[in-house]
């Protein structure tokens, strides 16, 4: 699937720089900036072609991105302290780093070490549904943009129940709480109970934010 994904982008973006050097070409020949002579016109044709393999280059990146950023990836459920008093299930969406999902261990780090029980896993259809054995749910995802990761809004419709679970919410990349707000009011409408939201931009700071939370 990946394979076939990465096809299908490098023929929209070869597409994309026919089209556009064409464009670029005719644009040039109405403003009658197209040099007369046949040497000229081939250098600039030349740097025409680059303009149009940087804004194809760009697209493709974009497109790239967006596609390792929001797809859904499955993972085991990985647990630590087995024997805490009470169990929290962290869902988080990996991002283009490695970063929100070091956030999430770290966070699960700091609950651990206050007692709790913890099961993690990242955002798929795979993940757990049912909090009734859950006494705390987190919820992470990257911050591009200010704006909720895909995979994790994905996940919180397909759950659409939450049971009045606590829930967390860990926003990785920034300061910017909107994200966070966005993401309380789909909780919240599912009847999910908004305990806290953090905004991290340290894994550091995961660690003792976590540990405050008592089980």
């Amino acid at each position: 699937m990946r394979f076939l994904f990465l096809q299908i982008l490098l023929a929209r973006c070869r597409q994309n720089l026919i089209k556009r050097t064409r464009q670029l070409r005719l644009w040039c020949v109405k403003l009658k900036f197209w040099p007369q002579k046949r040497w000229k016109q081939i250098i600039f044709v030349l740097v025409l072609a680059l303009i149009a393999v940087f804004v194809a280059f760009a697209g493709f990146a974009g497109l790239l991105m967006a596609g390792v950023i929001n797809r859904e990836v499955v993972s085991e459920i990985d647990l630590m302290n087995p024997d805490g008093d009470k169990t929290a299930l962290i869902v988080y969406q990996p991002g283009f780093s490695s970063f929100p999902k070091d956030v999430s261990y770290i966070f699960a780090d700091g609950l651990t070490s206050n007692g709790w029980r913890v099961e993690i896993t990242t955002a798929s259809p795979q993940a757990p549904s049912d909090f009734s054995k859950y006494s705390l749910l987190v919820l992470g995802y990257p911050n591009y943009g200010n704006a909720v990761g895909t995979a994790i809004v994905n996940y919180v419709n397909r759950v659409d129940y939450f049971g009045g679970v606590n829930t967390v919410i860990i926003s990785c990349g920034g300061p910017s709480t909107a994200s966070i707000d966005a993401l309380r009011q789909q909780v919240e409408a599912a009847n999910g109970t908004y305990y806290n939201g953090f905004a991290f931009s340290n894994s550091e700071d995961a660690r003792q934010e976590g540990s405050d939370i008592t089980p």
